[in-house]
């Protein structure tokens, strides 16, 4: 049975198998259009934390003062018995409007109780300010991915 790949072909080697290779490339070719097309329709921006001279940055830095304040008023008991050494990275994707549209973890602390209490202070500190006039021209959506550090005296970093 043969599966259409890009441009209507299945992707099999000499023996007439299906090439697995050759598949994974064309999921990987149609996921990257997929992508672009997505991209397309909606002005969306990734930033780092360590964007200290974009708008998108200034935005993402006062993003990350107001979620270390409530995050250190709604600390995670989990992180004072587990005293961890590092915790999740996080994107959190922020509408212009500062509502908060969703948080992944991107990379785990390896302590679920600890990733999902980074996600609840991300929600719990929601809405955020709308985008300044010059970032809404810019962009609709605002990726923001942020390192955690959960100390067990009672601190967090956002960095």
């Amino acid at each position: 049975m043969e599966q259409p790949g890009r441009g209507g072909r299945a992707a099999t080697g000499a023996s007439g198998r299906l090439d697995s290779n050759a598949l994974l490339s064309q999921i990987a070719g149609l996921d990257a259009e997929t992508q672009r097309r997505v991209n397309s329709g909606a002005r969306e921006r990734r930033v780092s934390l360590a964007d200290t001279r974009s708008l998108a940055g200034f935005y993402a830095a006062d993003w990350a003062r107001k979620v270390t304040r409530v995050g250190e008023m709604n600390f995670p008991d989990a992180a004072r018995r587990l005293n961890p050494g590092a915790g999740p990275l996080l994107d959190v994707a922020i509408r212009a409007d500062g509502s908060l549209r969703n948080v992944r973890v991107l990379r785990s602390s390896g302590n679920a109780e600890l990733d999902q209490a980074a996600r609840r202070i991300v929600q719990l500190a929601a809405p955020y300010p709308p985008f300044p006039p010059e970032l809404r021209q810019q962009v609709e959506l605002l990726h923001i991915e942020a390192p955690w550090r959960f100390d067990p005296g009672g601190r967090l970093q956002v960095r």
